[in-house]
């Protein structure tokens, strides 16, 4: 890579990183809110819900936004935004305040990935795309692995909105950093327009890859959520200690930081994108099978090995993003992406409080099998008609 496009992918993976900070340190949080705001399991739920929503939603006109103002520009706005955002947070000390602050949160945080996806799959060339999104991918799941450590010890101290001021601070500082390194980019969206096969943001090829990438949102917002709660409840040296149970789950999402890059290695290859991301999720399916019958030591050693192919999918899927769609509409394609991922992917929050609520937070790691299963069925399809649709 060159040293333009090694300063792009720096600005653009510590953005991802405070993304996904960002919305993950709500599970942290999610007994401690629930306490604190004197609400039930299942409300907590959709006060993640609505959050969620906004992130997976908002993405949409973000990835518009994105072609018509640059990529730059609107990373500008998600950093300005969320650090807004924080502050509201900081303010709200009722179930309203907290939902505006987090649906603000997760509003501002969707601008990122139809912008920075964006911008560096138009800037990376072809040959590096593939290790550069798991450079990225990785940024994006050190962002994970953080928050619980913030947000545990935050909240143990000073309260559950302490975290996201912490975060508010540290996107001002990467804000005046981006615009005083990348003045007049605003509009700049790279010249990367090779591998594109593929005609219009709708073809039949990406809207079956928006299929995959819905229930990969499910999978990834029904594990995410309330693997944290579950460890609390399985694992008898957590307990109720939110501190512990903040420091155990940044240990094991530290370790599996190498799954983007894994998937970034696997995106590079030779061997068709579909069968690897099969591959996965059939790996997932045994995995979160084993959850629901695991407790103890076992569950923490499952855990590492989840949550690695759950972050090496996404630099697989944005490589045959990449590969299947226009340069020009790069932001919408990824916007749609994102919208039908984490939007459709959201209701697992509220969903999987009901369920886990009626039947215990187990059965919440069954529906996650029933998920990857449906997920495999999808790939199927994919592998036996790529040629077909490709030529349309």
């Amino acid at each position: 890579m060159t040293s333009r496009e090694k300063t792009i992918l720096a600005i653009v993976s510590i953005c991802h990183a405070l993304t996904h900070a960002y919305m993950l340190v709500f599970p942290t949080i999610y007994n401690t809110l629930r306490q604190t705001l004197d609400l039930r399991f299942a409300a907590v739920g959709f006060v993640g819900m609505a959050s969620y929503l906004a992130f997976g939603f908002g993405a949409l006109p973000s990835g518009f936004l994105s072609d018509r103002l640059g990529a730059v520009a609107l990373l500008m706005i998600f950093l300005a935004g969320t650090s807004a955002a924080s502050v509201v947070a900081v303010l709200s000390g009722s179930m309203v305040g907290a939902v505006v602050a987090l649906v603000l949160v997760g509003f501002f945080a969707s601008m990122y990935h139809p912008a920075g996806l964006s911008l560096l799959s138009t800037s990376i060339n072809d040959r590096d795309l593939g290790k550069a999104l798991g450079i990225h991918g990785m940024a994006g799941t050190l962002g994970v692995a953080i928050a619980p450590l913030i947000a545990g010890s935050m909240t143990a101290r000073y309260g559950w909105t302490s975290a996201y001021l912490v975060l508010g601070f540290v996107g001002i500082i990467i804000l005046v950093g981006l615009i005083r390194i990348a003045p007049g980019r605003a509009h700049d969206q790279g010249e990367n327009s090779s591998g594109s096969h593929n005609r219009g943001r709708l073809s039949k090829v990406l809207i079956l890859i928006y299929l995959i990438g819905a229930v990969y949102g499910l999978v990834y917002r029904s594990i995410m959520t309330f693997f944290p709660a579950y460890l609390a409840e399985r694992v008898s040296f957590i307990g109720g200690d939110v501190g512990r149970l903040g420091l155990v789950s940044s240990g094991i999402l530290v370790i599996s930081v190498v799954g983007p890059l894994v998937g970034g290695y696997l995106a590079s290859g030779r061997t068709l994108i579909e069968k690897n991301l099969l591959l996965v999720f059939i790996l997932l399916a045994g995995l979160t099978m084993g959850f629901y019958f695991s407790e103890g030591g076992v569950l923490i050693l499952l855990s590492v090995p989840t949550v690695l192919l759950i972050f090496g999918f996404q630099p697989l899927q944005n490589t045959l993003i990449a590969r299947s769609s226009e340069a020009s509409q790069r932001g919408a394609v990824y916007g749609i992406n994102y919208t039908v991922g984490f939007g459709v992917g959201a209701t697992a929050s509220g969903i999987g409080g009901m369920i886990g609520q009626a039947f215990g937070l187990k059965s919440i790691f069954m529906m996650a099998f029933g998920l990857c299963v449906v997920e495999i069925l999808l790939l199927a399809i994919a592998i036996r008609y790529k040629r077909r649709w490709s030529s349309d």
